[in-house]
């Protein structure tokens, strides 16, 4: 039996029955990240010897019959992002690089409460505001299918140490694709839930010890298997006190649970944020694949302007991450946006101006975002899932040295702004929708291509039942070449 080749849930059920120790498995783990760190850079604070001592507890307690939950015993990572008691959250802002946490984040207290125990942290950007992962605090995380590459952000420490097998299970988080675009980046599973269902208590950022639940942004799994992902999941759903003494989440059960009940939307490309040929085409074969085992397949987008949804996404993120700019970056903004043309309706000029929005505006955008929520409604009536790039194309190569909005992607051979990473990311983010990332087959460079399945709202296993489907279908996580 080889420990690394084995889910969360079957690492979980051998050490329930007593056929593997926690100990024995926390071991192993704790050794795949000395040997392979150093070349990933994934894991960037640990904490092996209070995880060895719970393993050692956990064995205990599994002799005497006593099982804590689904992940009893099983050992794992989470990103920097999660406050873990004792450890830091800096989300490399060397500002923060000493704080140490005085409580766990709710998704970590429904972890452990399980049975998990946390071995370490994963690198993020600075803020978790990038498509990569890097900061001058823990410096730069490379992708495992190849080191010149980003394993993306903000979630890339997760993806990266969930690939490369120095983790069996990780936890991110998403406001601009950071869970979706990492899995799809390292060939693996995620899931961005519908907003609410998970509180984000003890996230980082806004602050230490935050409370207030943030717009927009989710907490999720990151896995290399559907059941570990829904597993994940079904642990962590749940409003906290005083809402949940009187409120209950219950989520419905799949739409459908075979191909020949299911109604498949597909949304490849766009001429507003066009995708990599090959991924294209990889998206549309997995429609394909569907709708030989029986499901309806067509071509179909919302009625919306996929321009108003992506300003409208925009206008009302960009206040929730300049909450974290110094005052001279927001004053830099001001200068920006009073030297522009009032026509110029460039992500990077609707950022600047979403970053200086007044309330007043920003309930007036909250309107438009209703509007198109009720849109999306319709269009869950005529299909049960859309597939879409995640976004437009694989893993980009380390590119850290011009500023942001400078930056560059290449797709299909020409040059499109970094921007447009957020673009196809942003679609179930505006409305609160679910969405599944899947990793499909590899690219021609090798790197793993990925979509995701975005869902109707609060149908969270609706999209994770597609994904089920697919990985049926051969649609499973990829191992690195030199990792396996």
């Amino acid at each position: 039996m080889e420990i690394g080749k084995l889910s969360a849930q079957a690492l979980a059920a051998q050490i329930a029955t007593g056929k593997l120790s926690s100990y024995e498995a926390t071991t192993y783990f704790i050794e795949r990240i000395k040997t392979h760190n150093g070349s990933l850079n994934a894991i960037i604070t640990d904490r092996f010897e209070e995880a060895l001592s719970e393993a050692k507890a956990a064995d205990e307690a599994q002799m005497a019959g006593n099982i804590g939950g689904a992940l009893h015993g099983v050992p794992m990572t989470v990103k920097d992002a999660f406050e873990v008691k004792g450890l830091t959250a800096c989300v490399g802002a060397p500002q923060w690089a000493n704080t140490i946490s005085q409580a766990d984040s709710a998704v970590v207290e429904r972890l452990k409460a399980a049975g998990a125990i946390i071995l370490g942290k994963t690198n993020t950007p600075l803020f978790c505001g990038d498509w990569q992962s890097y900061n001058e605090v823990y410096g730069t995380t490379n992708n495992p299918f190849n080191l010149a590459h980003t394993p993306g952000g903000s979630s890339g420490g997760s993806a990266a140490a969930l690939a490369a097998g120095m983790t069996p299970l990780e936890y991110g988080s998403d406001i601009g694709g950071s869970i979706r675009i990492p899995a799809s980046y390292c060939g693996l599973f995620g899931h961005k839930p519908t907003y609410g269902i998970i509180p984000k208590r003890g996230h980082v950022p806004p602050t230490h010890g935050a409370r207030a639940e943030t717009e927009l942004s989710v907490v999720g799994p990151l896995a290399r298997s559907v059941g570990d992902l829904e597993l994940a999941l079904d642990l962590t759903i749940g409003l906290e006190a005083p809402q949940n003494h009187a409120l209950q989440l219950k989520l419905p059960a799949p739409r459908a649970t075979t191909p020949q009940d299911l109604r498949v939307g597909i949304w490849a490309d766009d001429p507003y944020c066009p995708v990599d040929s090959e991924v294209v085409a990889a998206i549309e074969a997995a429609g394909e694949k569907l709708g030989q085992a029986g499901a309806q397949v067509r071509t179909i987008k919302p009625s919306f302007s996929f321009e108003h949804h992506t300003e409208t996404y925009l206008m009302l993120m960009a206040p929730i991450i300049a909450r974290s700019f110094p005052d001279e970056a927001i004053a830099g903004l001001k200068t920006l946006v009073d030297a522009a043309s009032p026509d110029d309706k460039s992500l990077a000029m609707l950022q600047a101006r979403g970053s200086l929005l007044s309330y007043r505006e920003w309930q007036d955008w909250n309107e438009a975002r209703a509007q198109m929520a009720a849109q999306w409604q319709a269009l869950f009536q005529d299909i049960d899932v859309l597939l879409c790039p995640t976004t437009p194309t694989p893993a980009m190569p380390h590119t850290q040295s011009a500023a942001f909005a400078q930056r560059r992607i290449m797709v299909n051979g020409k040059e499109r702004i970094y921007a447009e990473n957020l673009v196809w990311a942003g679609l179930p983010i505006l409305c609160e929708l679910p969405a599944t990332a899947v990793p499909l087959t590899l690219h021609s460079t090798g790197l793993p291509m990925g979509m995701q399945i975005i869902g109707p709202a609060y149908e969270d296993k609706t999209p994770i039942g597609v994904a089920r489907m697919l990985e049926g279908m051969g649609y499973h996580a990829h191992t690195p070449p030199d990792y396996n």
